[in-house]
């Protein structure tokens, strides 16, 4: 049986003359065939060019931003290293307000919140992955610490409001700007008959009408004029403390007032059993005398702050 064939015809454009190509099916099928292998050749190559062109690309942006991570993460770590620090800083001051405000300090235990040591994962982790973990974990328990010291703070906070009366409420100033201490508390020679008594307060020696001011807060329970210290002012400050003024001058405070530290009360003057013009000052604590000098803790001029 005879072979039948494939004729390809080319003719040009506005031309009688043509070309005529005879392909047996056997010849025809394996051009088709090499012509399909190299489309799809040339097709292959070029998607590969692209896609590796497009994959080399958007990995360049990867390390980009890889690099950005790596330096956000140094970053970040410094970052955690100066807030450890000014923790730091934080306890130490917490614990100097603690010892003012007379309260026990926080136990180191206490103060790391429960947080052991760091426990990495048990999966593998890269190097970087292991570096973001510990910065989540810092955080954490820095966030924890803050916690705990802003508690702690409150804690202080409160104990200051409440000591805050009993401070305005306890002697701590010289009643009088200038002088000299002219007697001590104690026993002493009694410079009018001679014998050794007891001496329940302080005497300042200073000019007549010299201001004396009240050493703490507190109300007036005695103003008036006595044999032996003269005129005489005595202020119940509570607490259990009370202040004695002798031997005044003027007395500027009548009973059951109320009078605050630094307020003018009186001023220096000679009155009762005295031989020359001076403050005879005593502190009592629950009606027992104690020595003045203890409960002076202020020693600078204050005659601006008279009220």
């Amino acid at each position: 049986m005879k072979r039948s064939n494939l004729k390809l015809i080319l003719m040009r454009e506005k031309s009688t003359s043509m070309k005529v190509f005879s392909f047996s099916r056997l010849k025809a099928t394996s051009l088709i065939t090499v012509a399909m292998i190299f489309i799809i050749t040339v097709v292959g190559s070029i998607s590969w060019i692209v896609a590796k062109r497009l994959t080399d690309a958007s990995m360049s942006g990867v390390l980009v931003e890889n690099y950005e991570l790596r330096r956000q993460l140094v970053g970040m770590n410094q970052r955690l290293t100066d807030f450890n620090q000014q923790l730091g800083e934080l306890y130490g001051e917490d614990d100097r307000l603690r010892i003012l405000a007379d309260i026990p300090m926080i136990d180191e235990d206490i103060r790391q919140v429960g947080i052991g040591g760091f426990i990495a994962p048990e999966v593998s982790m890269t190097h970087d992955d292991e570096t973001v973990s510990k910065l989540i974990f810092d955080l954490d328990k820095i966030e924890r610490e803050l916690r705990l010291q802003r508690v702690s703070f409150i804690e202080i906070k409160k104990q200051f409001v409440e000591k805050a009366d009993l401070i305005d409420h306890t002697p701590s100033i010289r009643p009088i700007d200038g002088g000299y201490l002219s007697s001590r508390f104690g026993m002493r020679r009694d410079p009018f008959h001679g014998r050794r008594t007891h001496h329940n307060g302080i005497d300042y020696s200073v000019e007549r009408g010299t201001p004396i001011m009240a050493t703490a807060d507190g109300k007036v329970i005695f103003a008036k004029r006595t044999p032996g210290l003269g005129n005489l002012v005595i202020i119940d400050h509570g607490y259990g403390f009370r202040t004695a003024y002798g031997h005044m001058n003027r007395v500027l405070v009548k009973n059951g007032q109320t009078i605050e530290r630094w307020q003018k009360i009186g001023e220096v003057g000679s009155t009762g059993r005295s031989t020359a013009p001076h403050l005879h000052y005593e502190v009592h604590i629950d009606r027992k005398a104690a020595d003045p000098r203890d409960y002076i803790f202020d020693n600078y001029a204050a005659q601006n702050k008279i009220k």
